[in-house]
């Protein structure tokens, strides 16, 4: 690697530094056990039969918690088998559009207006406001503070002639981008970035072919032109387009309202003309900004074009660009969840699994701003076969970050750095020897605070990761998601964890929704 290039180390965080590495749904769990244990000894007197059933509970308890090697435990895998019992008992693993052969059909169709997994998910009424051509979505659901969110499409980076510091430079303006969002001063407390990998529709440039060739009158070119006719059959199943999704998150907290109060009162409008104003002023400032970062062209997307990129990220039959009949009642396509894949169109032509990248799967080694690249746009298509024609592998990856305020990443920091330099010479002090993780924490929280330092102008974020991974049939997906497993190893990422049994949620985690990564006491 060159020395122009920009380097950083994102799978520093290999465990967690909770009591023993847990996490604190077990240590919840072990603490009312305990406190249970000793309800029964107390009301039972200490007698001898008290003493084992309370230590019978604790052994129960320990034996259905324990995490090992980071792998869910048997509680919660039963947790999760019986979550998805109830949702397919209750139908909420299927849907039907209205445009489906078995719409309205009781023993196929349980009705939904919308899919279950959007909950309350629904468009601002923007009307009348000034602002018609914004489109923002409002989310409300149960446990988490209700937010706006507004898509964006840029061109992203393209592929070149370019040398180590250009991409360098681009990055380093990214980040610009990113610090400017997480301020105080902005309403933007988190962003998605989605990057959609699609077979290339070549019928714009076959049109233009046409029409150059019909104005030939030299027939000594006849065998260019049929020599490149060849070349277009022969790279159109093979070839691939990448579209690059912005989505901008604005929680709806107190500052927030209060601006949007102000601007209601000032300008006297309602209430969602107030929001749609404030929303509009920061994704204005956002476009700006990924602008001057060298993304290329920044588009806001209204609500047909929004509409068709959700309707084409599940659905591969529509593509991106065609919009006209595009609206938010009927851009989801019918799907029916299963165990390892979520079968989408009326027929289940197309299927697609999902799966999550966890930080911790992140190799804490030294990255450059290609890093992803291979995943990116290094997959293989799939060749085919003498039943199966050879096509792109189709695939949306979806990374979720959360802004954290620079006071509380430091803070966070600050104890991190001190469990670790307790272990640490707690550890030296015994003359024990590690596998080296201890001195892989300690050198990510140490890195942390060097970059949180006051001055830096740097902010903390929470990031997750999901990749929706989709195939014409059951072995076609198979052997896509063999080969962005591969690409994956090449991108730093020693594993991927496949979704079982809830596929049909998990895939709107990779839609332009803002979804994917829970609120903690950092970003709240």
């Amino acid at each position: 690697m060159s020395t122009g290039m920009r380097t950083s180390i994102l799978g520093g965080e290999i465990a967690r530094r909770s009591w023993l590495g847990l996490s604190r749904p077990v240590l919840t769990a072990w603490a009312f056990s305990i406190v249970a244990a000793l309800s029964i000894y107390l009301l039972g007197g200490g007698q001898a039969w008290a003493i084992a059933t309370a230590l019978a509970w604790l052994i129960v308890v320990f034996a259905a918690t324990m995490e090992w090697r980071d792998k869910p435990s048997w509680a919660a895998r039963r947790a999760h088998g019986l979550r998805t019992w109830s949702r397919r008992r209750r139908g909420e693993h299927l849907y039907r559009n209205a445009a489906d052969p078995a719409h309205g059909d009781p023993a196929l169709d349980p009705g939904w207006e919308l899919p279950p997994p959007l909950g309350n998910t629904a468009p601002l009424p923007v009307a009348g406001t000034g602002l018609d051509e914004m489109f923002i979505l409002r989310t409300a659901n149960p446990g988490e503070r209700p937010y706006y969110s507004v898509i964006i499409a840029v061109d992203g980076i393209a592929d070149g002639l370019r040398g180590d510091g250009a991409y360098a430079a681009m990055s380093t303006a990214f980040g610009t981008f990113l610090a400017q969002m997480a301020r105080t001063s902005s309403h933007v407390r988190g962003l998605q970035l989605l990057h959609r990998s699609i077979p290339h529709d070549m019928t714009r440039h076959t049109r233009w072919a046409h029409a150059r060739v019909a104005r030939l009158r030299d027939e000594r070119l006849l065998p260019a032109v049929q020599s490149y006719g060849t070349l277009i059959d022969t790279l159109t199943p093979l070839a691939e387009e990448h579209r690059t999704l912005v989505v901008l998150r604005f929680p709806q907290t107190e500052v927030f309202m209060t601006e949007t109060a102000r601007l209601a009162r000032t300008k006297n409008a309602p209430i969602g003309g107030g929001i749609a104003q404030v929303v509009r002023d920061e994704t204005e400032r956002a476009t700006r900004l990924l602008a001057a970062a060298g993304m290329g062209r920044v588009d806001v997307l209204g609500e047909r074009r929004a509409c068709a990129v959700i309707r084409a990220l599940l659905d591969p039959s529509y593509k991106i660009d065609r919009h006209r009949d595009a609206t938010w009642e009927t851009c989801w396509p019918s799907y029916v969840g299963g165990n390892d894949c979520v079968a989408i169109g009326p027929h289940g032509q197309w299927r697609t699994r999902v799966g999550h990248i966890r930080p911790r799967a992140i190799e804490p080694v030294a990255l450059g701003p290609l890093w992803l690249a291979p995943l990116l746009t290094g997959v293989e298509a799939d060749p085919g076969d003498d039943d199966i024609a050879p096509m792109p592998t189709i695939r949306t990856l979806s990374v979720r970050l959360d802004f954290v305020p620079a006071h509380r990443a430091r803070a966070a920091t600050k104890g991190d750095v001190t469990a670790d330099q307790a272990r640490k010479a707690k550890e030296q002090e015994k003359g024990k020897l590690d596998d080296g993780s201890t001195e892989v924490l300690s050198d990510a929280s140490e890195r942390r605070r060097q970059d949180l330092m006051p001055g830096s102008g740097h902010h903390g974020a929470i990031y997750t990761a999901s990749i929706a991974v989709t195939g014409r049939d059951t072995d076609d997906l198979d052997r896509a998601c063999l080969r962005v497993t591969e690409a994956a190893n090449e991108s730093a990422i020693t594993e991927i964890d496949w979704c079982v049994g809830d596929h049909d949620v998990a895939v709107f985690t990779t839609l332009p929704l803002a979804r994917g990564l829970a609120a903690t006491q950092h970003t709240r």
